[in-house]
């Protein structure tokens, strides 16, 4: 990434921020805003940056004190639209809230979250072109995860423990939260509460691989049945639970790719080949041409073509 890069802002006019009455904005809604506003902390000092911030403290009246971030030595690209709608029930207009049973069959378009209730209190929130099954029974609660991405709040209860599948991936919890994701073969699980077991069936090893992972751990199980472990920050994992995507020094090429998970309009390099610099920043899920224009603002490339199903830009 450059070492003088430019800043991007955009902050939403208070009228459109979303009706108070219709906006319910809980203590979790409120820390969400301060953790992913110290994210931006790199720039805390810009006059507009501040600015924002002390709007939205008057407006939202977060419970506990904004913690400051150390600056990061690298260029921040970042694209605000509204620390509004960064509450769950912000009033996105691709986020649709089902509370309901048990229902067979959950899926989601692209560009689109949804979030339902179980029978027995837990929650499932379903990122972009994801889709699961559910099926509840006495003795365990079982949610098969076809496609994508979902984040998944569960009731305690030891009788019945919660368990989901991905491909031939079982992952067991009792009363925790955490995140499954199947990415081009990988199965992903993030774990941001409590604890969870991952087994695997079928496995192609004499002893199938099995981990038993806690907050802020992160497993990736790779194609060719390796499995690794790591430590993240398992809340910026999940900024897309608020409708952002969050890159800390992220391979531009993977940005991209992620972005464009969330968007019928493509952003893509004319040539096809995504240059070697990495970002910072954060950004609405599915706004390609504000990473466009940071991308343009950062001296990486320039926008020569805008259409409705694609952004085309070029290296400089």
């Amino acid at each position: 990434m450059h070492a003088a890069g430019r800043l991007l802002a955009r902050h939403a006019h208070p009228e459109d921020l979303p009706d108070r009455a219709e906006t319910a904005l809980d203590e979790e809604a409120m820390l969400e805003m301060e953790r992913l506003w110290a994210l931006t902390g790199a720039v805390a000092d810009d006059p507009r940056i501040r600015a924002a911030i002390e709007d939205d403290l008057v407006r939202f009246q977060p419970v506990a004190p904004m913690r400051r971030f150390a600056p990061i030595a690298a260029a921040l690209v970042l694209s605000i639209t509204g620390i509004g709608s960064l509450a769950w029930f912000g009033g996105s207009d691709r986020t649709q809230q089902i509370a309901a049973a048990p229902v067979p069959s959950v899926s989601t378009a692209v560009g689109q979250r949804k979030r339902m209730t179980l029978s027995d209190a837990s929650s499932v929130s379903l990122d972009t072109d994801s889709e699961i099954a559910v099926r509840m029974d006495p003795n365990a609660r079982n949610v098969m995860l076809r496609r994508g991405r979902a984040y998944f709040k569960v009731t305690k209860d030891s009788h019945r423990p919660f368990i989901v599948s991905a491909g031939d991936k079982r992952i067991r919890a009792v009363g925790t939260a955490f995140e499954v994701r199947i990415d081009k073969g990988e199965v992903i699980v993030t774990v941001t509460e409590g604890t969870v077991e991952v087994t695997e069936r079928n496995s192609r090893r004499a002893i199938p691989n099995s981990a038993r992972i806690g907050a802020g751990t992160q497993l990736v199980t790779l194609p060719h049945n390796d499995w690794a472990i790591r430590q993240v920050d398992a809340a910026q994992s999940t900024t897309w639970l608020t409708g952002r995507l969050s890159f800390v020094d992220e391979p531009l090429a993977r940005a991209m790719d992620e972005m464009n998970r969330y968007s019928r309009q493509k952003l893509a390099f004319r040539d096809g080949r995504t240059p070697d610099e990495r970002i910072l920043g954060v950004f609405r899920a599915g706004d390609t041409l504000a990473l466009a224009q940071a991308i343009e603002l950062n001296g990486f490339a320039h926008i020569v073509e805008v259409t409705p199903d694609r952004i085309l830009v070029e290296a400089e």
